[in-house]
């Protein structure tokens, strides 16, 4: 990003449009400039001199599209680098999934090249309204990125999801957002990635598990696919968004992600293994639910397939295979340089799950990209911003590799 980057701000008719006043000032202090374009619903929230006083520039509004008028702000729509709606309405949703092109602000979406950031904000039942999630899924697969409402007591008084993300994540987003897009590293590549912790079933009822929340995997996945890269996010339990673009598999025990894992292997360029798979599943789990008693109860155990291993053992030469080393304390690094060379892996990423600060369930992580030539440390971040890094590191191994030159960006 750089401090020319221009952002369109669309503002609709929602309580939430006050906080965009200062998203705008947001903005402008990470050195963006920001040009805004209001619905007439909008206007009766805040007035357009307020933006128009913020950010310096005239503000355009339109309901009922002239031709001569749609045609002048689209075409400044589309000199943005990206355009950023917030508060966003079920009704502008709906028009906006749906195609519709009456107001200014939706025809210019359509119009629309670039990267398009949307964030949410309705009453709870609206949000949570089938046809509003069909709406959100549907923009989603246009490559739309939502940053989805959080949950508080609400303009009506009513207490739930549909409060419009905070300013400060907003303008984190865009900034991100602005960053990855410049980067192209890993177009043409097809990519796998693990995320989650697997389930292997005790009864029908209960399991064994892991605190593994799949961030890191999705943030990896996200991230890959924003570098051009065909990607596969092959996932054991993962209660997170659905990424823009990502094919999202279900495999929720270890032996469902080596099938899936395994079949996918022949045609994959990069697989980064970033889930915590169980070493052990239930000999013979119980069809029905295991009742309670005085006795006690024995669960007999055997070892999962240890997937690595059989993908060093089926990997062409030409393929990039990433491990993950979730060790508890320091002293798992040695543990972790053992694994990069005993499963024959390209490279490794050890983090430290004995901190509460970083790790499972955490929005932060703190690494080490391990190669069998070097050793990077990555200082505590939130986790998207770790996932880039290893993905320079990928983009940079892969090439070197096969022999190839780093592509620009």
């Amino acid at each position: 990003m750089t401090s020319s980057s221009t952002v369109l701000l669309g503002v609709t008719g929602g309580i939430a449009a006050y906080k965009s006043a200062e998203l705008v000032r947001g903005f402008q202090k990470a050195g963006m400039d920001v040009r805004v374009m209001m619905t007439k619903a909008a206007t009766r929230f805040v007035a357009p001199l307020t933006f128009e006083t913020l950010s310096g520039h005239a503000v355009h509004v339109g309901d009922r599209l002239r031709a001569d008028f749609a045609i002048t702000h689209i075409e400044e729509g589309n000199a943005a680098d990206i355009f950023v709606i917030a508060p966003a309405t079920a009704n502008t949703l709906a028009k906006m999934a749906g195609g519709l092109a009456d107001n200014l602000l939706a025809a210019t979406y359509l119009a629309y090249s670039g990267t398009v950031v949307i964030a949410p904000s309705m009453n709870t039942n609206m949000w949570h309204h089938a046809a509003t999630q069909r709406n959100v899924s549907t923009l989603r697969d246009q490559g739309v990125f939502i940053l989805e409402p959080g949950a508080g007591e609400l303009a009506c008084g009513v207490y739930g999801s549909g409060r419009m993300a905070d300013p400060d994540s907003i303008v984190a987003e865009v900034k991100h957002r602005l960053q990855v897009e410049r980067k192209t590293d890993l177009r043409g590549l097809r990519v796998a990635i693990t995320a989650g912790g697997t389930r292997e079933p005790i009864d029908a009822v209960r399991f064994i598990g892991n605190r593994s929340s799949g961030k890191m995997g999705a943030a990896l996945a996200r991230g890959a696919f924003d570098r051009g890269a065909r990607v596969e996010l092959i996932k054991a339990y993962v209660d997170l968004p659905a990424a823009p673009g990502v094919r999202e598999v279900e495999t929720p025990t270890a032996a469902a992600m080596y099938r899936e894992v395994i079949g996918l292997l022949p045609d994959l360029d990069v697989l980064i293994m970033a889930a915590a798979v169980a070493d052990y599943s239930v000999v013979m789990p119980t069809g029905g639910k295991i009742g309670k008693s005085l006795e006690d109860l024995s669960v007999s155990l055997c070892p999962t397939t240890d997937i690595l291993c059989e993908v060093a053992l089926k990997k062409r030469p030409d393929q990039f295979i990433v491990g993950f080393a979730a060790e508890y304390g320091m002293e798992g690094l040695a543990r972790a340089r053992e694994k990069l060379a005993r499963k024959h892996l390209d490279m490794i990423v050890f983090n430290d799950i004995s901190r509460q600060d970083i790790g499972f369930n955490s929005d932060y992580n703190e690494v080490f990209i391990l190669t069998p030539s070097s050793e990077v440390k990555v200082e505590r971040a939130q986790k998207e911003t770790i996932a880039e890094v290893v993905l320079d590191h990928i983009a940079r191994g892969i090439r070197t590799l096969r022999g190839e030159p780093a592509p620009a960006g």
